[in-house]
């Protein structure tokens, strides 16, 4: 779109009274005590920030130039952090925005089935909350919580190129009886048993004796390939794995489910169905249903980003300000209304991170 010399010049001088504002505004959020007061004012710094941001596109384009790249100036707010330098930035960063009441469940299931050496874990979200990065950051805690990071004692499997947890389709056939034979044959190729050795034989004697405490496997679903067979089938994996011989590891199967929206409600009689399928065999089987996953609060987000070694709440806003102005509009809505982010957004975040911290 082509604007005329006043049109440009209008922009230019809105842009500045906005950036005064802005200012202005941040000084009186920090001396304000008042709650209210303090939740007016984040609302109106949000919407300043995004008529910023507007404008600054606007001119840009009137220029003929392109939009600075807002990589780059999250990248250079990232650079400016004080960052612990002791704090090794790995691959639980990617993946631990904190979800304190959803970590807690995990947990508190976890230690009343600390002798079991089948866990089943159900996890539940819309693909914008990231459900498998859920599954990835408790495997991970699992490893510094119980076995004091000696990964030896963990099986997993990684991906090649960046060593992070590998989340693999659910193996599925066309009924029951053909998605057994393929988690059989799952089991079997994964720890490459011998000819002689079944999956049967494995399950009744734990021969051959695995050399891990723990293994860990990740599976996923997305909604649309739900069959009214999949609660039969994970049924008989739970009910074969009820009383395994005790000289196998420790086995956590986590199970996740992409289910489109479901953060926002209104959900489709579908998808309730799946819902109320696996609440039902989690009860049945006394398993955990970890659900739903919802978006991240922003006070979470800079906690986060404080744990890292940042004290001064200027720098980290100045993260936030350019993370914000890079988001998708629906996502910057998300912010402004509620002050919350999708996980999707703050996993792109904690990666450009933890590539800076490592560089």
């Amino acid at each position: 779109m082509r604007y005329s010399p006043e049109e440009i010049e209008g922009f230019e001088g809105q842009l500045d009274l906005l950036v005064r504002k802005l200012n202005f505004m941040k000084s009186e959020l920090g001396r304000t005590i008042d709650p209210n007061a303090k939740f007016a004012i984040t609302e109106e710094i949000a919407q300043l920030e995004g008529q910023i941001s507007d404008l600054k596109g606007k001119l840009s384009a009137a220029h003929g130039l392109p939009v600075a790249n807002q990589k780059d100036r999250l990248a250079e707010a990232i650079r400016q952090l004080n960052m612990d330098e002791e704090e090794e930035i790995g691959l639980l960063h990617l993946v631990n925005c904190d979800r304190h009441q959803m970590v807690d469940k995990f947990w508190n299931a976890f230690d009343e089935k600390e002798e079991e050496h089948f866990q089943f874990y159900f996890i539940t979200g819309c693909p914008t909350q990231m459900p498998p990065s859920f599954a990835e950051r408790m495997v991970y805690e699992l490893l510094v919580e119980e076995l004091d990071g000696e990964s030896d004692a963990l099986h997993i499997l990684t991906q090649e190129d960046s060593g992070r947890l590998r989340i693999q389709d659910l193996p599925l056939g066309r009924n029951t009886r053909k998605s057994q034979q393929r988690f059989k044959a799952y089991v079997q190729e994964r720890f490459r048993f011998a000819d002689t050795q079944s999956f049967d034989t494995f399950i009744e004697t734990g021969v051959p004796n695995l050399p891990y405490d723990y293994v860990a496997v990740v599976f996923e679903l997305h909604e649309r390939k739900w069959s009214s067979f999949l609660p039969e089938y994970l049924e008989w994996m739970i009910e074969t794995f009820k009383n395994p011989n005790k000289q196998v590891p420790k086995f956590l199967f986590f199970f996740v489910f992409y289910v489109d929206g479901q953060h926002l409600g209104g959900l489709k009689s579908e998808q309730k169905s799946i819902l109320t399928a696996l609440s039902e065999l989690t009860v049945r089987h006394e398993t955990t249903l970890l659900t739903p996953l919802l978006p991240v609060e922003d006070g979470d987000l800079r906690a986060w980003l404080m744990d890292l070694g940042e004290r001064n709440p200027n720098q980290v806003q100045s993260v936030i300000d350019a993370m914000v102005a890079g988001l998708r509009e629906e996502d910057q809505l998300l912010f402004r209304d509620k002050q919350q982010f999708n996980m999707k957004d703050i996993e792109e975040l904690q990666a450009l991170i933890h590539n800076i911290a490592n560089e």
